[in-house]
């Protein structure tokens, strides 16, 4: 069986997609999310999922968010088309909740569209259930790293079963027996029986989940056996108590209607004079409240002259006060001006001092006539002699007058004037010799230099240095450097001197600080202005305080104003009420008198109210208890408790030989267990041959042997026979990598070499080393000689250490 293309309009993140699949190795080339992933689940989901989706289930809800069109794409379609033995079929799906649609196209070009017939036709061209090729066939490079654990998962009994029928097939006929489907329909019935229910000791295998709580689904028929005869159980047992309750319902309905029929009769007999007693209350709590009312009428009478003169006396003294705070806040702001005049002419001194010291400065610089450009020019000359000099020093003369009949004998050497030195004397000259007598003139050059031209240069040099010495009153360039570096200094001092001058003027200016000064000279004295605020504080929180005494009862006054107009008002309203207290007493008088065993109006009142609130308790009570002897009289069971006894021994006889059955059931495994043991000692050797052959390549040699256990767990076996078993977290990435996959070639080779297939391998020489990667490289092409592979990557230069039918994404 091989893959000859897909297709499909749209699918999860790809759409308008058409490929062309070949014999041998395909790789699926592109960048990461390109799509490559989303082909592999395209092409599963056309073989393996239905093309209804169905949103209350999980693989409805997880196909809907990983591959219908987001954000809000309803359907997705693909067309795969096969080749099985020569034939040609095509898989068509279109998924959606609601307009779902898929056929299969046979080879001989008929349409089959009806699920359950897809499903005939797909046994016969799938050598293997749903279960083996999503575990062996389509595992991606992260499912490789828990290919055994799936292997080994009670999850996956049809690909256990695949494996360990395939095996035994390979090293013994059977007739036609599959000793693996004797084997999971025994385990099956089993489980049927004693699913939720434990043998050995014989009860439920979760005891919280008894008969109270019982499992609705996923049980054996002994749980629900047990279940049905406790409930039984129970429901007798519940019926001898209803009956009991029934009786106990009838005495305490006599009992509460009794009590019910006593309260009525009082509550009619008090009920005959509650309305005289409601007006006496009434009444009452009128003369309580003139009485309270009439006692703070009194005593806002006696306060209200009182208040009067305390406030007129406040004012008094608030007037007295105001005064004093006006001519503290006059004195202050003497002071604050005073103290603004100190300021002023803080600030003018200070002006005028730097205005002195600017002057005087200016002065100094106004003396100086050197400026940078003449020392620089000074330089120059100095320069240009040292120059000359050094150029004579590069050709020194040397000469010995050893006898002259002159009496005197004068030389010039270099550019030096005119001396007389001795017979037999060295004369050493730079440059230049002239030896003079009466007799002789002599001059000796230095044929290195043109001394004439060098001497006339020093000399203008020389001159000019001197004439510019005189002109700027200097001795020597350091002294005319020392006066340019003052002259610095000097404008330096002057520049800070005007930007003080700035900064203690700010934004104002002089003029206006003078004429302000000048309007604030002819001022009367003031004490500090420290003291002075110091005082005003005090006054102007004595103030505050005395201003809030008045406002307080300036508002109480008002308030009593505002309610009573005036204090003859108030008494007058006084009076008034005294004379309805008198009124209100006589017609106390005329009302029904209260009963002896009440202390007042309120306590009958709330005696009534209580009686008829207990008549009603009662009553609701009584409803409630004739509706439950009612319910209870309709739940009494039909049967009488002779007919449920006799079920429940049934039921008791039913359990119990459900519990033989199941016990039998187990020693016949026991037995069919320890024969097909005996039967499987060779069944493993083709896989772990195949196994050993894939490891060793992979691992470079490093394991020789893989060794594969009755439960499929693994050890790999090294050069120094020493055995590790398979798992992540004592090996490698890369050695764990190179086993998951040498397994797993080892596993579909074994189940599909009389079948052909395709097996897809998502990147997965990520980890291994580049001798291990190279021999991966080599197994997969020895494979692709007999399978069709699909190799997805996003690594164009992996896909070169292939020969394969690159396929672009």
């Amino acid at each position: 069986m091989k893959i000859k293309s897909f297709e499909t309009e749209i699918f999860a993140g790809i759409n308008n997609r058409s490929y062309q699949f070949e014999d041998g190795l395909n790789i699926l080339l592109g960048a990461n999310e390109a799509g490559k992933s989303t082909i592999i689940n395209a092409i599963y989901a056309s073989l393996f999922i239905k093309p209804q989706i169905k949103l209350n289930t999980t693989e409805g809800r997880e196909f809907k968010e990983k591959f219908l069109p987001y954000p809000d794409g309803d359907f997705a379609e693909a067309e795969l088309k096969i080749e099985v033995d020569n034939l040609d079929y095509k898989f068509y799906k279109k998924w959606s909740n609601n307009n779902y649609a898929g056929y299969l196209e046979l080879a001989d070009g008929r349409r089959i569209e009806n699920p359950k017939k897809i499903l005939e036709y797909k046994k016969d061209i799938l050598p293997y259930a749903k279960s083996t090729y999503n575990n062996i066939v389509f595992s991606s490079q992260q499912d490789i790293k828990s290919t055994l654990e799936r292997i080994n998962s009670e999850q996956n009994p049809e690909l256990i079963d695949t494996i360990n029928s395939f095996l035994r097939k390979a090293v013994m006929e059977l007739d036609g027996i599959s000793i693996d489907k004797f084997r999971s329909k025994l385990e099956a019935e089993i489980e049927q029986l004693s699913k939720k229910w434990d043998l050995d000791s014989d009860s439920v295998t979760n005891s919280d989940r008894g008969v109270n709580n019982p499992y609705k689904v996923g049980t054996g028929k002994i749980y629900d056996s047990y279940i049905a005869k406790e409930k039984l159980r129970q429901k007798l047992k519940e019926s001898k108590v209803n009956e009991k309750k029934f009786e106990e319902l009838g005495a305490e309905i006599k009992k509460l209607k009794t009590e019910e029929k006593a309260l009525i009769e009082k509550i009619e007999e008090l009920s005959k004079i509650e309305s005289e007693i409601n007006q006496r209350a009434a009444l009452e709590l009128q003369i309580k409240n003139i009485k309270e009312e009439s006692r703070r009428l009194t005593e806002i009478s006696k306060k209200w002259p009182q208040l009067k003169n305390d406030l007129s006396n406040l004012e008094r003294e608030m007037e007295k006060l105001n005064k004093k705070i006006t001519n503290l806040e006059s004195e202050k702001v003497r002071a604050e001006k005073l103290e603004e005049k100190k300021k002023l002419e803080k600030r003018l001194n200070k002006i005028k001092l730097l205005n002195s010291e600017l002057n005087e400065l200016n002065k100094k610089i106004s003396k100086i006539i050197i400026d940078k450009a003449k020392v620089e020019k000074l330089e120059k000359y100095k320069n240009k002699i040292t120059e000359s000099k050094a150029s004579l020093k590069a050709s020194k003369l040397k000469a010995k007058i050893n006898f002259s009949a002159a009496e005197e004998i004068n030389i010039i050497s270099g550019v030096e004037s005119e001396k007389s030195v001795s017979e037999g004397e060295i004369i050493e000259a730079e440059g230049y010799i002239r030896i003079k007598t009466d007799q002789i003139d002599i001059e000796i050059e230095s044929a290195e230099i043109d001394f004439p031209n060098l001497k006339q240069e020093f000399e203008e040099n020389q001159q000019e240095f001197i004439d510019l010495k005189n002109k700027l009153g200097v001795n020597s360039l350091t002294e005319a450097r020392e006066k340019l570096t003052e002259l610095n200094d000097l404008k330096r001092k002057v520049k800070e001197k005007g930007n003080k001058i700035e900064e203690i003027l700010g934004a104002d200016k002089i003029e206006d600080l003078e004429a302000k000064l000048i309007k604030l000279k002819n001022l009367d004295t003031a004490r500090k202005l420290e003291t002075i605020t110091y005082e005003l504080k005090k006054l102007n929180d004595e103030a505050a305080e005395l201003k809030t005494k008045i406002k307080i009862m300036e508002s109480k006054l008002d308030e009593w104003i505002e309610e009573y107009q005036s204090l003859d008002q108030l008494n007058l309203s006084l009076t008034q009420k005294k004379k309805k207290l008198v009124t209100l007493k006589n017609k106390l008088d005329e009302l029904a008198s209260l009963p002896e065993v009440y202390d007042s109006s309120q306590a009958f009142i709330a005696d009534l109210k209580q009686k008829r609130a207990k008549r009603e308790s009662i009553n609701q009570v009584l409803r409630e208890k004739i509706e439950q002897h009612k319910d209870l009289e309709n739940i009494l069971p039909e049967a009488s408790s002779k007919e449920m006894e006799s079920e429940l021994r049934e039921l008791k006889n039913e359990f119990k030989n459900l519990k033989q059955k199941a016990h039998s059931l187990n020693k016949i495994k026991k037995v069919f267990e320890k024969k097909l043991k005996e039967m499987d000692q060779d069944s493993f050797a083709p896989l772990v041959k195949s196994f050993s052959k894939n490891l060793q390549q992979l691992t470079v040699g490093k394991y020789k042997r893989a060794i594969i256990e009755d439960d499929f767990s693994v050890k790999l076996q090294s050069e120094q026979k020493r055995e590790l078993p398979g798992n992540l977290d004592l090996l490698s990435y890369g050695t764990y990598d190179a086993a998951a996959l040498a397994l797993r070639f080892a596993i579909f080779d074994n189940l599909f070499s009389d079948y052909g297939g395709f097996i897809i391998l998502d990147d997965c020489l990520v980890n291994l080393d580049p001798q291990r990667r190279k021999n991966a490289v080599d197994l997969i092409n020895q494979y692709q000689q007999k399978y069709q592979i699909i190799y997805t990557t996003c690594d164009p230069e992996r896909a070169d250490e292939f020969e394969a039918n690159i396929i672009n994404i």
